[in-house]
């Protein structure tokens, strides 16, 4: 295969500002919420990258949020904390983060930055941090008291006279480990999902959901208190309708839990769109998979799982108002010297320092015909940037070589 010409494409991230205003001169309009992904979550690289794009879009390009592939309400901590609380940092980024992305070093510095960056700032002007993701882990997912108990206090204060009772709500949630039970993820007699009290949890989260939306235009006078009780109103429905599929036997389980994860992220992001509106655009920083705008098919043994990614709702409903970057990597932990007929493989032979690219200018550019990579066996955590995905992008970050 001849060897691929870049001629003038392509920003040297050496100097990342200009590369970065530079790729932004690009998109037909400013994006509202630019998306950053990653092709896994086991490389320091990527936050870190992360942490420096996002402090150019703070200081040069008016961001004031950024959400992360995180619980969303867990993350409440994180930003109380960033706006000047006085919770202790190690609890913050134990208690804050979800999958264990609190250990990261790259999410402890940025979430000191943040911190410090607020300090003396007035609230229209400062950080905000957000979780986006569903209040849920790989293998479990919590009950729901958490966040009916949060949503039941708001409405107490404003609704008289309401038909659900939290002691109720307490005795049907019942104890915290019958929700949690890690066997449930791959058997679904194991979920309490679809038991009698997970049914009427449900019809409460429901009836408390339409007081909440029905007396809307009066609660609102409350906007924080407000915004902070729909969100605990749409977690705590995310969360039954997933325990409830959990404990659907279907060929189609594992397909639609992953469905309904993007989509209670997507329906997240718009909530935080809505909020920051008046204050400026958004970067969400997540994994390619949920943030590229084609539809998504797994292959592992036996299993076929196709879904609707986040990207696919966010491209739809906000159209240019949208831009997505999907980070690629050369070289890495378990990813070897890439095929010369792959995305990587073309990029690496061009590019021997990490570089910012329009896809727009990226895709004259390469061979007409390129092949999936299939060579990270190694790090199956690890998901290559395939060709039809790269079409879908509006940017791409590569990296060639994350090696020591």
């Amino acid at each position: 295969m001849p060897e691929p010409t870049f001629p003038e494409i392509g920003w040297d991230l050496n100097d990342p500002g200009p590369a970065l205003a530079s790729f932004l001169d690009t998109l037909p309009e400013s994006p509202r919420l630019l998306g950053l992904g990653e092709p896994s979550h086991t490389q320091q690289a990527y936050p870190l990258w992360r942490n420096q794009i996002f402090q150019i879009l703070v200081q040069h390009h008016g961001y004031r949020s950024i959400a992360l592939e995180s619980d969303l309400i867990a993350g409440l901590k994180v930003d109380a904390y960033i706006s000047g609380g006085d919770g202790d940092f190690e609890d913050v980024m134990q208690h804050g983060f979800s999958h264990d992305f609190g250990k990261f070093e790259a999410n402890q510095e940025l979430i000191r930055w943040m911190r410090e960056f607020n300090t003396g700032r007035s609230e229209e002007d400062r950080l905000r941090f957000y979780g986006f993701d569903a209040p849920t882990e790989s293998m479990w997912a919590p009950g729901p008291r958490h966040a009916l108990l949060v949503l039941h206090d708001h409405l107490a204060r404003w609704v008289p006279d309401l038909t659900v009772d939290r002691d109720t709500l307490l005795h049907l949630c019942g104890e915290e480990e019958n929700w949690t039970n890690p066997a449930a993820a791959m058997d679904p007699t194991q979920s309490i999902g679809n038991s009698k009290e997970a049914r009427e949890l449900r019809w409460m989260a429901d009836e408390m959901m339409t007081l909440l939306e029905v007396e809307g235009a009066r609660l609102q006078v409350e906007q924080e208190a407000y915004w902070h009780a729909h969100l605990h109103a749409r977690a705590a429905q995310g969360l039954l309708r997933y325990h409830a599929l959990m404990a659907t036997d279907s060929p189609h389980r594992l397909a639609r839990l992953l469905t309904l994860r993007d989509q209670m992220m997507t329906d997240n992001l718009f909530s935080i769109l809505e909020r920051e509106k008046p204050r400026g655009p958004t970067l969400v920083f997540a994994h390619n998979q949920h943030l590229g705008r084609q539809v998504n098919r797994w292959k592992r043994g036996v299993l076929s799982l196709e879904w609707c990614p986040v990207g696919v709702h966010l491209s739809a409903r906000l159209g240019k108002s949208y831009a997505f970057i999907a980070t690629a990597v050369g070289q890495a932990d378990g990813v070897p010297e890439p095929a010369q007929d792959t995305v990587e493989g073309q990029l690496k032979r061009q590019a021997s320092a990490a570089t910012l690219y329009a896809t727009h200018d990226l895709l004259p550019m390469l061979a007409s015909s390129l092949s999936e990579r299939t060579d990270t066996a190694a790090n199956p955590a690890h998901f290559p940037l395939k060709p039809e995905e790269l079409r879908n992008t509006d940017g791409v970050l590569f990296l060639p070589d994350l090696n020591p």
